[in-house]
């Protein structure tokens, strides 16, 4: 393996992160110092904002419902089953929240952790296998990427299952690589399997599926066919199994149909069909990568695709692999008409591989060169390298700096208003939650507790199981488990009507402030507590809507 400096360029102190003249345990302290820089990176300032709506609300939600349930098997939404997503990211984030406490910092922990991973799965692979330098800056160009920094501040599976992703081909790879050299270690192998078992557990099949092909097109590439086979351990498969089976077991016995409705529905026909919400050109995640690379891209960037490698083969075997890992996740992610940003974070580590590798060339190492231009070229990709990265960093501070600043849609101040009067009335009647032709999916998360919601909308409508939005999530859980839905769903008008009828619990009715079309009567009305985004009523027990003087009235 090969030592080069890592691409700084400041002289007063070059000698000291010039990797020749490391000591090794420097070199080590190096890599803690910035992996533990990393961590903090990929944390900064996400307890600054409430949650988004509506992903992380739907995604912390449900983990804090399984909290405050102690229900650690089937993930709940409004205490139904939700089936949309596999456990894992609400494990681990019901965990956080149990740990830290119900705050936006300990729901923002897993994609902060997952992104980190990535980028110390990336870093010690290449390191091992290829260049120091080159591992460094693949790494640095990861962990700064705006999408990868904004993935990790944001609560949703992508960057988790991406993380399993790159670990399970990483690991796969570190296994054919070490018998290559005639290390026999099936840890690696064994790695590779127990991170595809996590990535069945994050997102479904792609889990499985994607690094299978990736691994599987790399070795048929390379000719090593006998990697292929040796790679099919039946005790690898046996711990994929173990860690996948048990929960799908489950919840097929506690709610038959689930198999066919999370492994046919969610995994084949939601990727084959159209009709999906985020509809995108094919060529939208190849426009959103050029984007991503423009930071690092400079005119020496043609390597990527004329390189002639004179390191060996092994560099050609990483760059291969390389290649196949983004072209393959690239095209089938590209395929489905329903494209959203998050889904392309697997493609992040190649990506900043082979652009770390144009940092890497030396055009006066071609034929016709002249020696005495190596260094001025060398200082140029250093200087083009740092812009770019601290480019980056900027552009990622003045996100957070912003998110810290924009309001947006969320329940967190409606729902503290409602805990203070709890608080300062003690022994009040059965508290009662209604929100009005909107789902928020944040509410169990602000509330704190475990509360029912009753969802009051035009439930009778045809296409509710059609349409791909709140309310068809709401009915898809609601046929799992009848009985836990019961006096969830309440039809407009009925529930306009029981507004004229007193009731020995108080009323809480949470509404989308600038979504009142189905409730006119409630525009004159004086909120309980109102923001730019959320209205809050409340009906005291034995109280009545003061429009029931009048005229029974109904929704619009």
């Amino acid at each position: 393996m090969q030592s080069h400096p890592i691409p700084f360029h400041f002289p007063a102190t070059r000698r000291l992160v010039d990797l020749r003249y490391m000591h090794p345990a420097t070199e080590r302290r190096a890599v803690v110092l910035f992996l533990c820089s990393c961590f903090a990176w990929f944390l900064l300032g996400n307890w600054l904002w409430p949650l988004l709506h509506p992903d992380e609300g739907r995604y912390v939600g449900i983990a804090a419902e399984m909290l405050h349930a102690r229900e650690w098997g089937t993930p709940l939404l409004n205490g139904m089953p939700y089936f949309h997503k596999p456990p894992l990211f609400y494990w681990l984030t019901a965990g956080s929240l149990a740990i830290f406490g119900e705050n936006e910092f300990a729901a923002r922990i897993v994609p902060a952790v997952s992104g980190w991973l990535m980028v110390v799965g990336l870093l010690l692979f290449v390191r091992r296998f290829s260049q120091a330098s080159l591992a460094w800056t693949a790494a640095m160009i990861l962990a700064v990427s705006p999408l990868v920094f904004a993935a990790a501040h944001y609560a949703n599976m992508d960057l988790l299952v991406a993380s399993m992703i790159c670990l399970t081909i990483l690991c796969g790879a570190a296994s054919v690589l070490r018998e290559a050299d005639g290390q026999q270690d099936q840890r690696w192998l064994m790695f590779m399997y127990f991170f595809a078992g996590l990535g069945f557990l994050a997102k479904g099949l792609i889990g499985v599926v994607l690094p299978a092909g990736v691994l599987f097109f790399w070795l048929l590439s390379e000719r090593r066919f006998r990697a292929i086979g040796r790679l099919l351990r039946p005790q690898g498969v046996v711990l994929l199994l173990v860690l996948v089976m048990p929960w799908l077991l489950l919840m097929e016995t506690r709610y038959p149909g689930f198999l066919h409705y999370y492994l046919i529905y969610q995994q084949f026909q939601r990727f084959s069909e159209g009709g999906f919400n985020n509809a995108m050109p094919v060529w939208f995640y190849l426009a959103v990568l050029l984007v991503s690379a423009l930071p690092w891209l400079h005119a020496g960037s043609i390597v990527l695709f004329t390189r002639k490698d004179r390191q060996g083969r092994q560099r050609a075997s990483l760059r291969r692999l390389m290649w196949i890992w983004l072209l393959l996740i690239l095209a089938f992610f590209s395929l489905p008409q329903s494209k959203l940003v998050g889904y392309i974070l697997p493609v992040f580590p190649p990506l900043a591989f082979l652009l770390a590798e144009t940092f890497q060339a030396e055009p006066s190492g071609s034929a016709g060169s002249k020696a005495n231009e190596a260094p001025s070229v060398s200082g140029i990709l250093r200087r083009r390298f740092i812009l770019g990265t601290v480019g980056c960093a900027l552009l990622a501070l003045l996100a957070v700096v912003s998110m810290s600043m924009i309001p947006r849609p969320n329940s967190k101040n409606s729902m503290a208003s409602i805990r203070n009067a709890t608080a300062v009335l003690p022994g009040t009647p059965t508290e009662r939650f209604y929100s009005l032709d909107f789902y928020p999916f944040d509410f169990p998360f602000y509330a704190k507790a475990a509360n029912d919601l009753t969802v009051v909308s035009d439930w009778r409508a045809s296409n509710i199981g059609v349409q791909d939005n709140w309310q068809k999530e709401l009915w898809d859980a609601r046929d799992f488990d009848r009985t836990a839905s019961a006096g969830r769903f309440m039809p407009i008008e009925a529930f306009m009507t029981s507004l004229c009828s007193p009731k020995p619990y108080r009323r809480w009715l949470l509404a989308d402030s600038k979504k009142l079309d189905s409730f006119p009567v409630f525009v004159a009305l004086q909120p309980y507590f109102r923001d730019a985004n959320r209205s809050v009523y409340l009906l005291e027990p034995g109280k009545t809507m003061p429009f029931c003087a009048r005229a029974p009235a109904v929704g619009g």
